[in-house]
């Protein structure tokens, strides 16, 4: 089940988990060890609209935690009650992709 967060939260999304000190995840190339892609692309869309938007590495919101490492805060404010759906995508020197989903819903007020 996907993660939800009220509207107008900044919602989190890595190609990582836990602490940069201590990674599990993120870029790795083809001998196990953190790597760069050539360049790093974060594409996500709603539910809501279904249009998606593109953003390379280093356009915000994307940012560079270490080798590898990679997060971007989506901001959701605005949004109805939807689906984002999100896939980081690796080309060049180390290529991944890697995707994931959470949902927005409205405050109860």
């Amino acid at each position: 089940m996907a993660n939800s967060y009220l509207a107008g939260a900044l919602v989190r999304v890595a190609t990582y988990t836990g602490p940069v000190a201590n990674p599990t995840g993120g870029f790795i190339n083809s001998s196990g060890v953190p790597a760069d892609p050539s360049v790093v692309t974060l594409v996500y869309r709603t539910s809501e609209t279904g249009t998606p938007t593109e953003v390379v590495y280093p356009a915000a919101p994307i940012v560079k935690d270490g080798v590898g490492l990679y997060h971007a805060d989506l901001d959701t404010t605005g949004s109805a009650e939807a689906v984002w759906s999100y896939e980081w995508q690796g080309t060049g020197v180390v290529q991944a992709v890697a995707s994931g989903a959470f949902i927005v819903r409205s405050p109860l007020s």
